[in-house]
């Protein structure tokens, strides 16, 4: 009996044929043992072997049916899986998707993505390139892969409410740390980790909001924190939280979402900013909003008048010092 890749490889190959036109039985059999030996360097199949893919296929949702042509009969495929058709609308966006990924081309999931397509919709490599004729030049971040393993398995305890040990550079200065990770958020091409410390006393989480940057991690590592018993105890006693109550107690929904991205202050208090954009940089402002608050209030040919609410912090600061002259705070 065929193992499960190579009936795999037989039903991905009759429905490439059957994509590209009707054929009759001799014939799909015929071209299914030639791509095996040319492009697989495998063995022929016999006739029993293409009819069990074929109703392997029918059976998972492919509509595959004999009809008369010229007093012949041929396979036709007239269907598909609901959850393998393409809307016109996907078929265009997906290779575009990817031009969004190919900073990071280099990932194995990302190239896992690429095969998936390949294979189950028949897209070519050079489909899915959409060079040159979509490029994006936002640059790589050091350490991508790294970064995203470590935002995911950190995500993997704030998913069982556990809290997490690392050793974190600030300021040049190496320190353990013990947090209750909350979220983590990427912005402006870094990631952060939102949480707040356990004290080392009480081993119970604190409500105070803080955020650490992921390439700050040492080697890019996150531990279980555990209980630091005074006796002999060889076994580690993780600690954990209700994750809905601290978060609901941090705050965090309520602060973050009147920050233009990472800071924030429980002491200031919100304050509308009303900015003056001028010549290119009131296309940017005008087709990405910089915060939800977001309002135009004047707009004319030469400039945008724009209101945001949100924290009176250094990071109102940063953004608008980006656009130089092309932005003026108004009040």
């Amino acid at each position: 009996m065929e193992d499960y890749s190579k009936r795999r490889l037989y039903r991905k190959i009759i429905v490439k044929l059957l994509r590209e036109k009707k054929h009759n039985i001799d014939e799909l059999l015929s071209s299914l043992n030639d791509i095996l030996i040319t492009d697989y360097g495998m063995n022929s199949v016999a006739r029993r072997t293409l009819d069990r893919a074929k109703e392997s296929l029918i059976d998972n949702g492919y509509i595959i049916k004999s009809r008369k042509f010229e007093g012949k009969n041929y396979f036709v495929l007239e269907g598909h899986p609901e959850n393998l058709n393409l809307t016109e609308e996907e078929q265009l966006t997906l290779p575009l998707l990817l031009g969004l990924l190919d900073t990071e081309k280099a990932m194995n999931s990302v190239e896992w993505i690429k095969s998936v397509l390949m294979e189950e919709f028949d897209y070519s490599k050079e489909d899915l390139n959409p060079h040159p004729h979509f490029v994006h030049i936002q640059p790589t971040l050091n350490s991508q892969d790294q970064l995203l393993i470590l935002a995911g398995r950190i995500i993997e305890y704030i998913k069982k409410g556990q809290a997490i040990k690392f050793l974190y550079d600030k300021k040049r200065l190496e320190k353990f740390k013990q947090v209750a990770p909350l979220q983590i958020r990427y912005y402006d091409n870094r990631y952060y980790l939102l949480g707040t410390d356990i004290d080392e006393n009480t081993n119970e989480a604190g409500t105070l909001l803080k955020n650490y940057t992921l390439d700050k991690f040492i080697e890019r590592q996150v531990y279980p924190a555990i209980i630091e018993a005074d006796d002999d105890d060889s076994i580690e006693k993780h600690i954990y939280f209700d994750y809905q109550k601290l978060y609901k107690n941090s705050d965090l929904e309520n602060l973050l979402s009147n920050s233009l991205g990472i800071w924030y202050d429980r002491e200031n208090q919100l304050k509308t900013f009303r900015l003056k954009f001028t010549d290119w940089a009131m296309g940017i402002v005008e087709n990405k909003k910089i915060h939800q608050s977001q309002q135009i209030i004047e707009k004319t040919k030469d400039f945008t008048i724009l209101e945001i609410s949100v924290w009176d912090n250094r990071e109102i600061d940063f953004f608008v010092g980006r656009f130089g002259d092309k932005c003026e705070r108004l009040n």
